[in-house]
C-alpha cells in the first residue's frame, strides 16, 4: 500500500510541474488535444511463467491496451515552438488486459508523454516516436500462496517507447498507426521483479480542441550556443536483495535503504542533445551483506546484520546522453564503480527522466540497472542545473 502511495504521489508532482513549466515558459496560449488509442500485441516469453509455468498452466501471449489522452503544445508565436515545432506532451490513463486476470490482474497505468515528429515524408505525413512514463495500478502480486506469480507488486513502474507514423486527415483531425514496446516493473523494491513486456501495433486518433493546425516541421537549432552545464542530482529509494545461502538463493526479509549523489559535467552540443560525465556516489544499505551473514543463518532463517555505513558506500564514473525536449530531459549512462563492496564493484546503466518543475529545478525519476535488464534500484529525487545557457 505505501508503494502504491508513494508512486501515485510522484505521478501527481510530475504532472503539476509539467503543468507549471508550461504556464512559465508559454508566451501566448497552449495547444489542447484529446487522443483515443487501442494497441494489440504479445507478451514475449522472457519467463517460463509465460510458457505455462503457473496455477492455471496457461501460455500467456496476447496483450492489448485502450488510453485516453490529454495533450498540449506551445503556440506558434512562443519560443518553444520555433525551437521544437510539433513537439507535444500530456497525461494519459491506459486500461490494459493480459486476457488472464486471475494470473496477472488488468491493470491501469497513469502516465506522462512526450512525442514529436521526426521526419516530413509529405504536407500531410510524418515519422515521429512518443515515450510514455508513470505506474500501473492493479496487478495480481505474488502471495505466501501463489509464489509462481513473477509480480510482487500490486503497483509497477510503467515504460513505453513507440514509433509512428502521423497522417493530417484534416487541420484539427491526425490518426497514427506505429509499433510500440512497453515494459512493466517495480524498480527491484520487493521480489519477485520478473518484469512484463509486450509489442505490438498501436492505432490512435488525435483531435484538436483549439483549432490550430497540426505542425510537421523539423526542430529548429537556430540561435543556440554549445556550452558546458552542470546537473547535480541527489536521490533515494528502497530496494530488495537477495543472496546465496548454503546454494540456495534467498531473499533477504525487509527493505534495505538507498541514497546517491550525482555530478555531471555536460556539453550542450546541439539543442536536442546533450553529452558528458558524471561522478556517481551511492549509499547501498544492502552492498556487501553477504559478508555479514550470521554463522547460523540457513535459507529458511536468514540471519544477517547491518553492514556498517562506510562498508555501504561506492563511487563510480559514468558517460552521460541527454536527449533534451520542452519540460522533459530523457538521459542514459553507462558507468562502473569503482570503489565499494565487491558485489556492486561492476558496470552499471542508469535510465532517467528528468522534470523541469521551474527553470534549472528538476524532479528525477529513474533507474539503475545491470547487465542491461536487470534493475538495481529506484532513483527518486531531484535536482539542478548550473550555468544552463538554454
Amino acid at each position: 500500500m505505501r508503494k502504491s502511495i508513494d508512486l501515485t504521489i510522484i505521478i501527481l508532482i510530475l504532472c503539476a510541474g509539467l503543468r507549471l513549466n508550461a504556464s512559465e515558459n508559454d508566451t501566448t496560449r497552449i495547444v489542447s488535444r484529446v487522443s483515443a488509442e487501442l494497441s494489440g500485441g504479445f507478451v514475449p516469453s522472457t519467463s517460463s511463467f509465460f510458457r505455462g509455468d503457473n496455477k492455471n498452466g496457461s501460455d500467456i501471449r496476447e496483450a492489448m491496451s485502450a488510453n485516453i489522452k490529454y495533450s498540449f503544445s506551445f503556440a506558434r508565436d512562443s519560443r518553444q515552438w520555433r525551437h521544437f515545432p510539433g513537439a507535444y506532451q500530456g497525461l494519459g490513463v491506459g486500461f490494459n488486459s493480459f486476457f488472464h486476470n486471475d494470473l496477472l490482474g488488468s491493470p491501469i497505468g497513469v502516465y506522462l508523454f512526450q512525442g514529436a515528429p521526426v521526419v516530413r515524408l509529405t504536407q500531410r505525413l510524418s515519422f515521429g516516436y512518443e515515450w510514455n512514463f508513470g505506474a500501473s495500478f492493479g496487478w495480481r502480486k505474488c502471495s505466501e500462496s501463489d509464489q509462481q506469480n513473477i509480480v510482487g507488486t500490486s503497483t509497477n513502474a510503467y515504460l513505453n517507447l513507440s514509433l509512428m507514423m502521423h497522417y493530417r486527415l484534416s487541420p484539427t483531425w491526425q490518426i497514427s498507426a506505429g509499433l510500440s514496446g512497453s515494459h512493466f516493473s517495480n524498480g527491484n523494491t520487493k521480489y519477485p521483479n520478473s518484469g512484463v513486456n509486450t509489442i505490438g501495433l498501436r492505432l490512435g486518433l488525435t483531435y484538436t480542441i483549439d483549432g490550430e493546425p497540426f505542425d510537421l516541421a523539423s526542430p529548429s537549432n537556430e540561435g543556440f550556443k554549445p556550452g558546458f552545464s552542470y546537473d547535480l542530482t541527489v536521490y533515494g529509494a528502497t530496494r530488495s536483495k537477495g543472496v546465496a545461502i548454503d546454494g540456495t538463493g534467498v531473499v533477504l526479509p525487509g527493505s534495505f535503504g538507498v541514497a546517491g549523489i550525482n555530478f555531471a559535467v555536460m556539453r550542450d552540443f546541439h539543442r536536442l542533445f546533450r553529452f558528458g560525465l558524471s561522478v556517481d556516489t551511492q549509499y547501498d544499505e544492502s552492498a556487501g551483506i553477504s559478508d555479514y551473514l550470521a554463522p547460523e543463518a540457513t535459507p529458511s532463517d536468514p540471519l544477517f546484520y547491518r553492514p556498517p555505513f562506510g562498508k555501504s558506500i561506492s563511487v563510480g564514473l559514468s558517460a552521460r546522453a541527454e536527449f533534451v525536449m520542452p519540460i522533459f530531459t530523457v538521459a542514459v549512462g553507462y558507468g562502473r564503480n569503482f570503489t565499494g563492496p565487491s558485489d556492486v564493484r561492476a558496470f552499471y546503466q542508469t535510465l532517467s527522466l528528468k522534470t523541469f518543475v521551474w527553470r534549472d529545478l528538476y524532479l528525477n525519476v529513474g533507474y539503475q540497472l545491470h547487465s542491461f535488464k536487470n534493475p538495481n534500484n529506484l532513483m527518486l529525487g531531484f535536482g539542478y542545473r548550473f550555468h544552463s545557457g538554454r
